[in-house]
């Protein structure tokens, strides 16, 4: 191919539909077993990869995320961290089906930056129901999208210490942007 020839193409398109990606990403829905879900707990949270404990309603999927609030800080979560940026450019509300042992519980979602935790944004919600699948919504419409964000950091009931009991037990699953 000498210089100067010109190629033209239209109508590239994607033969398949739900290109599901070889590495972590978004939507996180625990149901791989290519890849782990490498979790890093700080401060009393402790995440693990579970079966389902109540796979009905809203959630029927085999495998959840499962957080054990203990002692001894009132931050206490667990945090992971995409392999590329969080792309926030079109959608900026996240989803997360969450299951509580109690109504009133909050989450924590936040969003940082892989190399500066001090650049990140945060939103809070109530579960409404106990012992059943809920999906709760977290508004990052105002999120300055000038900047990088990997990790995605999960702490429920900030403010409480847990004591890792069933009552600081939760499950959580389908971490999407919608």
């Amino acid at each position: 191919v000498g210089k100067g020839n010109v190629f033209y193409w239209d109508d590239v398109k994607f033969l398949t539909t739900n290109v599901t990606p070889n590495y972590l990403a978004l939507p996180l829905d625990f149901q791989s077993t290519t890849y782990g879900y490498p979790f890093t707990d700080f401060g009393g949270g402790n995440v693990t990869v579970v079966n389902n404990p109540n796979p009905s309603g809203i959630n029927t999927s085999t495998k959840v995320g499962r957080m054990i609030k203990n002692a001894p800080e009132v931050y206490g979560g667990s945090f992971i961290e995409m392999v590329n940026p969080i792309n926030f450019s079109v959608l900026r509300t996240f989803k997360v089906k969450v299951y509580s042992p109690r109504v009133g519980a909050k989450l924590l979602l936040k969003v940082e930056n892989s190399t500066n935790g001090g650049i990140s944004y945060e939103k809070e919600a109530t579960t409404t129901t106990a012992n059943a699948w809920e999906e709760l919504t977290f508004d990052f419409t105002v999120i300055n999208v000038g900047n990088s964000y990997s990790k995605i950091v999960l702490i429920f009931d900030l403010g409480t210490v847990g004591n890792g009991s069933a009552n600081f037990t939760y499950y959580f699953d389908d971490i999407r942007l919608n």
